[in-house]
């Protein structure tokens, strides 16, 4: 994937599935991680320069407003960005608690001044990352020309959830990385595979009982009619990472089985620890709202 029209159509595929997939990611786990992130992030706040630019969350984006209000409290200087128009640069207004406030690009509330002030932290919410800190935003260049027209000065944080961690973005010329990425997982926690000891990484990981992707795919492919559309889209993002996509099988089911005791009888054969934290969110998640049946082909 060497060329730029390429990689922009992954890109655009790449954002709809990840989108899709932490908006399906029920609201209490989205709350559980966002809370452990946040405590994570105020550590790093601490010694931070300020002005201190948050966001207000969309489309199941972790919600660091209780963060932004308490550092406000505690007389942080915030700010919040402001998109003028698509392809520019943002410019960024001061918040305070009593800030009354008006809607911008999507909607998205925005201090009601015209004051605007340079950040010197900025936090960016982020669809999707690599280990090289290059972040997959939303397609509208906002944060990459904001970066770019204020310099390493500001010192650019991102911040999303640990499952939406990808091998790479395909970093352009146009990217800038982040200083560092901030996820609800500690350093280190989220490995990339989860293969056995490094000498034997060559070794066919059929021997071990985990499955190929393709025997993945095919496991995971029945379950399709049978997940609440509201959930779809994460055995959707697995699918995906496994290279196929989610469909509607054909009915030729012979036997009839249940999710939750289906899950766990594939969950030790995967092999991608990336795929395993996909599938084992679904799995708690079904399992939390009654269990579903479905029709193995």
């Amino acid at each position: 994937m060497d060329e730029w029209p390429e990689i922009r159509a992954w890109r655009k595929t790449a954002r709809a599935k990840l989108i899709g997939a932490r908006v399906a990611v029920p609201a209490a786990t989205r709350d559980a991680w966002t809370h452990d992130l946040a405590k994570r992030l105020r550590e790093i706040l601490a010694a931070a320069p300020q002005p201190i630019s948050f966001y207000w969350p969309f489309k199941g984006e972790p919600d660091l407003r209780p963060l932004m209000r308490t550092l406000a409290a505690e007389g942080a200087a915030i700010a919040l960005p402001v998109a003028v128009r698509l392809g520019e640069p943002m410019t960024f207004r001061p918040w305070t608690r009593a800030a009354p406030m008006e809607r911008g690009i999507w909607d998205i509330p925005i201090p009601a001044t015209k004051t605007e002030v340079v950040p010197r932290t900025l936090i960016a919410p982020v669809v999707g990352f690599d280990r090289a800190n290059f972040r997959l935003g939303y397609g509208g260049g906002f944060f990459d020309r904001t970066l770019a027209k204020l310099g390493p000065a500001a010192g650019a944080i991102g911040v999303g959830f640990s499952l939406f961690e990808l091998p790479t973005i395909h970093p352009q010329p146009h990217d800038v990385p982040m200083v560092r990425i901030v996820t609800e997982a500690a350093p280190g926690e989220v490995s990339e595979s989860a293969s056995p000891v490094c000498y034997l990484n060559e070794v066919d990981a059929g021997y071990s009982g985990f499955l190929s992707n393709d025997e993945l795919a095919a496991a995971l492919q029945p379950l399709v009619p049978a997940i609440p559309p509201e959930r779809r889209p994460l055995l959707d993002l697995a699918l995906w990472r496994l290279g196929g996509t989610a469909k509607e099988p054909a009915r030729n089911a012979a036997r009839s089985a249940n999710v939750s005791e289906y899950l766990p009888t594939v969950l030790p054969r995967i092999h991608d620890d990336a795929i395993h934290r996909i599938v084992e969110v679904l799995r708690g998640s079904l399992e939390n709202e009654g269990s579903q049946s479905f029709r193995p082909a």
